[in-house]
């Protein structure tokens, strides 16, 4: 047939140039996957850590208020455990804390931060005693929902806590009922 071999050198030139085409496509589609999995590697290393850093810091908060008004510590012992609960709550670290806690919460977080943030104005100063302790233990639940997705009732942090539960159950109960109430006033009923 004539002009075949210049249809067939065409041909193969077309085939070449899709094969080349084809290549490229792959090796930019891997660099882009490549460069992907990076970036991922690299934010699940440091949001582990974040995350790790932001729980324990407030486990500690929490675990710090209960320690600090615990009748039966020494002075010396009081003195050691208000020092640390003040170093946990310098308004430089919390404020830290409450930005780096902010990245990976949702809605809930910001709000009980907000409300947190709220309760240390003078207005509310004749919350009930508890109601520090109850607000820290709502953190941690509010943290373990919006970012683990786990249920934790802040009342069962506090029975964990609070080995004579039963005696000052009254107490606590109104604590919560004091912040349920802030709460709603401020975002209506959760």
């Amino acid at each position: 047939i004539p002009g075949e071999g210049l249809i067939s050198t065409a041909i193969e030139q077309v085939v070449a140039g899709v094969q080349i085409k084809v290549s490229q496509i792959e090796e930019s589609r891997n660099r882009e996957f490549l460069y992907q999995m990076k970036e991922l590697e690299f934010y699940k290393s440091n949001y582990e850590k974040d995350l790790k850093g932001i729980f324990d810091y407030w486990f500690d908060v929490v675990r710090i208020t209960h320690i600090k008004d615990n009748l039966h510590l020494t002075e010396q012992e009081r003195q050691k455990y208000n020092k640390k609960f003040s170093e946990l709550v310098y308004v430089d670290k919390i404020a830290q804390y409450k930005m780096n806690t902010l990245k990976y919460g949702g809605r809930e977080t910001g709000r009980i931060l907000a409300l947190q943030n709220k309760l240390q104005q003078k207005f509310y100063d004749d919350k009930p005693r508890e109601t520090e302790l109850y607000l820290w233990c709502r953190i941690l639940a509010v943290l373990k929902k919006d970012i683990l997705g786990q249920d934790l009732d802040p009342l069962d942090i506090l029975r964990v806590l609070v080995n004579d539960y039963d005696e000052h159950e009254k107490e606590i109960i109104a604590a919560k009922n004091y912040v349920d109430k802030i709460y709603a006033q401020t975002y209506g009923k959760p």
